[in-house]
């Protein structure tokens, strides 16, 4: 409970405790009396396990209950074992966690058993963590503990008993065979009040019980060989509960002040050290329900105050927050539930997975690579990238109109003439095989390339975008049962640049052709992210001009909670320079925090559009980190078409694995430089070189070709036996230097070797 008048709470625990000396010494046989309490205690309830179903798992979070007892409090009491039936029954959880305050008067032991019986009677597990008021009874928190190990389906326990607290304990969840940990449930006692008010009001997490945390977590990490996602659950948040609103927006209500312990005993530091707890869940301020979402990192959440006993001036609807957890995913979904709405659904998902450096988890994907791919070549593609980290794949457009007029569909559309689509189906080859593989698809609606000429007028954009609404429907009808999850989001696949939408008017237009789509994919595809995915040039704005211009367009759009915004970073079409991105995301982090629930992604280009080669893996790595203090998540364009062993030299691929496992680039020795380079000049005038390739061509990538110190080639093949050893230039002559050097995975070079005639 947060507390305006700390002075009046402190009275108040005086009176109580007052009235209890007066009961124990006019009335020693009282069913309160400790003496009493204890005899109740007739044996422990054997805890039920806690697993997966079909891939799911449903916590539903109870907070400040404020029971109190007494027929003047009934009213409240009954509306709030009323209100958890229904949710309960509403929602189905697999479990319910009541984070603290729960019964706060005299009578506790009887009052503790009345509020778990909606657990009890729907025989749905529980468990609890202490609040600041739950010792300010008649009984102490760990007599409580005692009772409910005799409450069926009660798992709260002690983990260990030398840590300072009550009921700190993790509670594994198996998988749907009860063979795994797959995910871990951390539950803390936050204690109420320090004895020594110099440092604050509320008292902290201990030392100790963090010491309990981390050594859980490594504990869980050896025993099942790899990370395992994780949450926390107790009353009194924590004091980044304030510092993390200047990260991101928040989503939900903030009525409260943010009531945390004035001293910071570090556990949100090893929380992100550990990198296994996604979420964390605390009540105590009853008119915030509010969750941040810290850059991906990790989420910090209140849930909805549930007792209607109100300790003070109280706002919101009574309710319960929801928590989804998914089997094989490091995401979770949650909202707000009350007996009138659905509030503020989100999806958090862990940046990075369990990598604490930078990685791509997710690329593009185009039909002209994939348009004569069987099942076998999917299957071995969508491997590769899992392999690598990739959980997200962007297939774009479905239906693709070119400067003629001329329409081209991804599948069998009923809006098509047959000679109008491909010969294979695209779209049900991607998410059939998808499916197979566990991988997410985003699928991009419809594009015409008259989109590029810029000539065209706000009607006719706008009746492009219905025509999309139209190919969604028939996707959604044809697709969406049959894939359900893995036909996961959409992808807006008109690109927006810095210099077309900086007027007022153009920003306007922008904003209603987005709504036409936005409006009506959210309302027949609540549950699917929409993903924009811009391109930004430094050549025709700034960074403050480019992120006032999104602030402006995000205010005008109806994007919802869990939506996308993933720019281009611009480096490999050569729009932004590497040492500018931290300053254009970091304007457009800003731009994104405008919108609250709106996720902020990076799109990392892995080309060279100088030479359509791929970029070196130094660049790659250099624009992930540049661009990784920013963003929720990073994807790429594009992975298969750049980097895929399948498609590219296959130590690009071998070399980003090395890099996936361990944060590091692969050192690989410098390639021999070329030999016996000549200049020739042809009749024509043309310039023609020609070199003998180094003899050790194990780390040889391709060639950099040089004019007058300025690199005019990049000659990369597959197979670097093929490669051509020779350059011509239409515009050169014997006047010009000419260097080739040859080079490995990370771009280093040998030294340049000059041509001679």
């Amino acid at each position: 409970m947060k507390s305006f008048d700390k002075n009046s709470l402190i009275f108040r625990k005086q009176l109580i405790i007052v009235f209890l000396l007066i009961v124990y010494f006019v009335y020693p046989q009282n069913t309160l009396s400790v003496t009493l309490f204890n005899n109740e205690i007739k044996g422990e309830s054997e805890q039920p396990i806690l697993k997966f179903k079909d891939g799911k798992f449903k916590i539903l979070q109870f907070t400040d209950i404020h029971w109190v007892n007494g027929d003047s409090y009934r009213k409240g009491n009954d509306s709030t074992l009323l209100l958890m039936r229904k949710l309960i029954k509403a929602e189905h959880p697999d479990l319910v966690i009541i984070t603290g305050d729960v019964v706060v008067s005299w009578g506790a032991a009887e009052s503790w058993k009345e509020v778990t019986q909606p657990m009890v009677e729907a025989k749905v597990p529980f468990a609890v963590t202490f609040g600041n008021h739950d010792a300010e009874t008649d009984i102490t928190t760990s007599q409580v503990l005692e009772l409910l190990k005799t409450i069926p389906y009660n798992v709260t326990y002690n983990s260990n008993n030398n840590i300072s607290g009550v009921g700190n304990c993790t509670l594994p969840i198996k998988s749907s065979d009860g063979n795994q940990d797959k995910w871990v449930l951390y539950l803390f006692d936050s204690h109420d009040y320090p004895k020594d008010k110099t440092f604050g009001y509320y008292d902290w997490i201990k030392h100790d019980q963090i010491d309990w945390y981390r050594n859980q977590s490594d504990y869980y990490t050896q025993k099942d060989g790899k990370i395992i996602p994780s949450l926390a659950f107790f009353h009194i948040p924590l004091p980044e509960y304030v510092q993390v609103q200047y990260i991101s927006s928040l989503i939900g209500t903030k009525k409260d002040d943010v009531c945390a312990p004035n001293l910071n005993s570090g556990l949100f530091s090893s929380l992100l050290e550990k990198r296994d707890v996604l979420g964390v869940f605390t009540g105590h301020d009853h008119n915030n329900d509010y969750l941040v979402d810290a850059n991906g990192e990790i989420c910090l959440a209140y849930g909805r105050k549930t007792g209607y006993n109100s300790a003070y001036k109280e706002v919101l609807e009574r309710g319960a927050r929801v928590i989804n957890l998914y089997e094989d995913d490091r995401c979770f979904s949650t909202y707000i539930e009350t007996l009138s709405d659905k509030l503020n659904n989100y999806t958090f998902e862990k940046k990075g997975q369990t990598c604490p450096y930078p990685i791509a988890e997710g690329t593009f994907i185009q039909e002209s690579l994939v348009t004569n791919w069987d099942d076998a070549r999917w299957q071995q593609e969508l491997e590769m990238l899992k392999g690598v980290g990739m959980k997200y794949l962007i297939f774009a457009p479905s239906l693709f109109t070119d400067k003629n007029g001329k329409d081209k569909y991804l599948y069998p559309s009923s809006f098509s003439k047959k000679s109008e689509r491909t010969s294979n189906n695209l779209i049900d080859l991607c998410l059939r095989n998808a499916k197979k593989c566990g991988v997410k698809i985003f699928i991009g609606l419809n594009f015409n390339d008259k989109w590029w000429s810029a000539s065209f007028t706000p009607d006719w954009l706008y009746q492009q975008m219905e025509r999309g609404n139209k190919i969604a429907d028939e996707l959604i009808s044809l697709y969406k049962e049959k894939y359900g999850d893995t036909m996961y989001g959409w992808y807006w696949v008109w690109e927006v640049d810095n210099l077309h939408a900086i007027t007022n008017e153009n920003q306007e237009i922008l904003a209603n052709a987005l709504n036409i789509n936005l409006d009506h994919l959210n309302k027949v595809t609540p549950d699917m992210p929409f993903m924009l995915s811009p391109y930004m040039n430094q050549k025709v704005g700034t960074a403050d001009a480019n992120q006032k211009m999104w602030e402006s367009v995000f205010a005008k759009t109806h994007f919802k909670n869990g939506d996308i915004f993933s720019p281009q970073d611009g480096v490999g079409a050569g729009g932004l320079d590497v040492d500018k991105l931290s300053e254009w995301f970091s304007g457009m982090r800003q731009a994104v925090n405008s919108k609250p629930g709106l996720k902020f992604w990076a799109n990392v280009e892995s080309f060279d559009h100088r030479f359509w080669t791929n970029a070196p893996l130094s660049r790659f790595k250099q624009q992930m980190e540049a661009v990784n203090p920013y963003v929720n998540k990073i994807i790429t364009f594009a992975y298969s078409h750049y980097y895929s062993p399948f498609q590219v030299n296959k130590q690009y691929h071998d070399a980003y694995l090395e890099y996936y496992k361990t944060g590091k680039l692969l050192k690989v020795s410098v390639p021999e430089p070329v030999s016996d380079l000549v200049l020739k000049i042809k009749k024509n005038e043309m310039v023609v070189l020609k070199w003998k390739s180094p003899k050790d061509k194990s780390n040889l990538m391709g060639y950099y070709v040089y004019k007058d110190g300025i690199l005019v080639a990049n000659i990369q093949n597959k197979n670097i036996d093929d490669s051509d050893t020779e350059f011509i230039d239409k515009k050169g002559s014997q006047n010009n230097l000419y260097e080739v050097s040859s080079y490995n995975v990370n771009g280093e070079e040998s030294i340049k070797v000059k041509t001679h005639m």
